[in-house]
């Protein structure tokens, strides 16, 4: 998809299900957690001392994808690798929807559930700017969030920054839209130290000089510093079962209809 020329990269994606009667966890968390791991090979703790009466979060070696689960929900999230200029690729997402669909089968399975208060499948979209003052502009020429000039002229301004939040009810689903201006962290390759620094918390000059050089060494991970940000939450309430691929290629689906007719040039 594109926004004014601008091809968006898929950034995030995540799949959550919020359940009742979920206790279980507490008696068989590790059970969960071995079943999964010796299945899924792939699949390792996250952290050793991390797992606790709340969480067990574990990680997958193959892909990256990350998993939490525990009394009141589980969920899984995938990021685009912080040195990657295309975003998530379809083949990621769809190694995604795999491990949703498998693992997410075990825990329900181990935990017994039976009753689901939400399903939802979250996706972040980035489209990079030159500068703050370009994001702020491809956020403007969007027809679905155009905002009427005389908002400024009742404050004899002008507009300088701007954020939008919708919920559609659509017939078996809801949307939550959000559109707004984003500033990334630019990451250092620093050998063995990875250090993220905001850009405007350096003086101007300094931080030109310091990037410039940087630059030089390749050691700037190629993100755009200033964005615009689509955030699409796809969630249903009370679902009677729960089919992860369904859902999410379902929502994307839906999503691959949409944006187009959302970016219509205003």
């Amino acid at each position: 998809m594109n926004l004014s020329g601008i091809k968006g990269l898929c950034h995030k994606v995540v799949f959550e299900v919020r359940y009742d009667h979920g206790l279980t966890y507490l008696d068989r968390c590790g059970t969960t957690a071995n079943r999964i791991m010796d299945t899924f090979p792939e699949w390792v703790l996250a952290d050793e001392g991390a797992v606790n009466p709340q969480n067990a979060p574990l990680v997958s070696l193959s892909s990256g994808s990350q998993f939490n689960f525990g009394a009141l929900k589980y969920d899984f999230s995938l990021e685009q690798p912080t040195n990657s200029e295309t975003g998530l690729t379809q083949g990621e997402v769809d190694v995604f929807v795999s491990q949703v669909d498998s693992v997410g089968r075990i825990v329900q399975e181990e935990l017994d559930l039976k009753k689901f208060l939400r399903e939802g499948f979250r996706v972040w979209y980035v489209f990079g700017a030159n500068s703050e003052k370009h994001a702020n502009q491809l956020l403007s020429g969007i027809k679905a969030f155009h905002i009427d000039p005389i908002l400024s002229e009742a404050f004899s301004g002008e507009l300088e920054s701007q954020g939008h939040v919708a919920v559609i009810a659509a017939k078996d689903r809801k949307f939550r839209v959000a559109a707004n201006v984003v500033e990334r962290l630019e990451q250092l390759n620093l050998g063995t130290q990875a250090l993220k620094v905001l850009p405007r918390k350096l003086p101007t000059k300094q931080r030109e000089a310091l990037l410039e050089q940087l630059r030089a060494k390749r050691r700037v991970v190629a993100n755009p510093q200033f964005a615009v940000m689509i955030d699409v939450d796809c969630y249903l309430d009370n679902p009677i079962e729960i089919v992860p691929p369904d859902f999410i290629h379902k929502s994307l689906e839906v999503l691959e209809g949409a944006f187009p007719k959302l970016f219509v040039k205003g």
